[in-house]
């Protein structure tokens, strides 16, 4: 069959323009597609957030999934660990989660993890890029215990962090302070400060400062309810020295200098530091009031974040008055009468029951033993009053009425992050 004259040259002329649209639609994809591919990546690519384990009571246990189970000891200094770790406290040990940027010292959030609590790690990453906008993540999966979670103040990127328990989903996306119970029956989320959502069976409530949800197995949040309440204000020293009274220094010999006391960013947070280089007794403190009827709380917890840099006399001294953290509440009890609870907290030195004795020798009644923790490594305490009053068989108090927190003995240097006296009352699972 013969073609038509200039058949030929017109499809050739054809196949060379389809030619050239196509390479410049290839060029075109690929103009536009590249940059929002490394935009992409940018964005989205990650690293992972480092993660230590500190173990401030007894042992807690370390499972990863390539590794084999081991133990950090409250004697020992913090772990690191992966962020597909599994964190397991026993009945009589209580630890510290610290996730912290790579490299630095800068804490994002700080997990209290209490006696019998299993806590699954699933995320923690970072932007692997400073010019990504995505937040830092964390995502922890709390089987059962109690957790306090601190999530620090934004420093430039924030911290999305999800909870997820047997019986709801917990989303925090707001600096603050949030405490969570599990058993197997129900979660129980309280926000201290802050804000949060939990989500469970398809519906969602969002919580305020000063509010609580409980989430039964199979069923919606119920709440805001009635919380758990913090006596102290400002225990966290975000507003710097609001609500507190700061004693003047007293030093024992008068050509021996007298410290510094103030409130500076330790590790990312707000906190309180004291420093003090001489000879002789000296100490400072400072005192909130709380003037607060507790005869319907059935638990006063007390709770402190301290890390003890240096002391220069073993545990608190001769008659065991001059610890470097001591904590001091006066109380009336059920009877009306004033007392007083103390606790002194060292690093350093033995006891001995003749030099350096584990009381204050020269403190009312009741003489509890000082605490000794790890040096140049925070620590968590936690106790409740009343409990700790009835088991050295003192009456439970009836009115707080204030705290002091006391920096003690030669030369030290102390730090203390936040510092809450949380007050709880007998929750039902069938609370309206």
């Amino acid at each position: 069959m013969n073609r038509p004259p200039g058949t030929l040259i017109h499809s050739r002329e054809r196949m060379a323009w389809t030619a050239v649209l196509l390479s410049f639609t290839l060029f075109c994809v690929i103009a536009i597609a590249t940059p929002l591919l490394m935009r992409v990546y940018v964005q989205n690519s990650t690293q992972p957030l480092a993660i230590d384990v500190q173990a401030n009571e007894g042992t807690v246990g370390i499972n990863e999934s390539e590794a084999l189970p081991r133990a950090a000891l409250s004697s020992e200094l913090p772990q690191s660990v992966t962020p597909d770790a599994m964190i397991l406290t026993d009945a009589t040990a209580s630890g510290l989660l610290l996730i912290s940027l790579p490299k630095t010292d800068e804490l994002l959030a700080r997990v209290q993890l209490y006696s019998a609590t299993i806590v699954q790690l699933q995320t923690a990453s970072m932007p692997r890029f400073q010019l990504s906008g995505q937040p830092y993540l964390l995502a922890l999966h709390l089987t059962s215990g109690r957790i306090r979670l601190v999530v620090g103040e934004d420093g430039g990127r924030p911290l999305a962090v999800t909870v997820t328990t047997p019986h709801s989903q917990i989303t925090i996306n707001h600096p603050g302070e949030y405490a969570l119970d599990v058993n197997n029956d129900e979660t129980q989320v309280t926000v201290q400060q802050g804000q949060l959502e939990v989500t469970a069976q398809g519906e969602s409530l969002h919580l305020h400062p000063a509010e609580r949800a409980e989430i039964a197995l199979n069923a919606a949040p119920n709440g805001p309810l009635t919380p758990e309440r913090n006596l102290i204000e400002n225990g966290s020293f975000g507003e710097r020295w609001a609500k507190w009274q700061q004693y003047a220094w007293e030093v024992e010999l008068s050509d021996q200098p007298a410290g510094d006391i103030q409130i500076v960013d330790i590790v990312g947070e707000a906190g309180l530091r004291v420093a003090r280089a001489g000879e002789g007794h000296a100490d400072v403190g400072i005192r909130q009031i709380i003037n607060q009827d507790v005869t319907d709380f059935d638990s006063l917890l007390l709770e402190v974040d301290l890390r003890i840099l240096g002391q220069t006399l073993a545990v608190c001294g001769n008659v065991g008055s001059e610890c470097p953290v001591i904590l001091r509440l006066e109380y009336d009890d059920v009877n009306g009468s004033a007392q007083v609870w103390q606790r002194g907290f060292y690093a350093i030195g033995d006891v001995n029951p003749d030099t350096t004795p584990d009381v204050c020798l020269t403190c009312p009644p009741p003489r509890l033993e000082h605490v000794k923790v790890a040096p140049g490594q925070f620590s968590f305490y936690q106790s409740d009053l009343i409990e700790d009053l009835q088991l050295h068989g003192f009456l439970p108090p009836r009115r707080i009425k204030n705290i002091s927190i006391v920096a003690s003995g030669h030369g030290f240097e102390i730090e203390l992050l936040d510092v809450a006296l949380i007050a709880g009352e007998a929750m039902s699972t069938n609370a309206p």
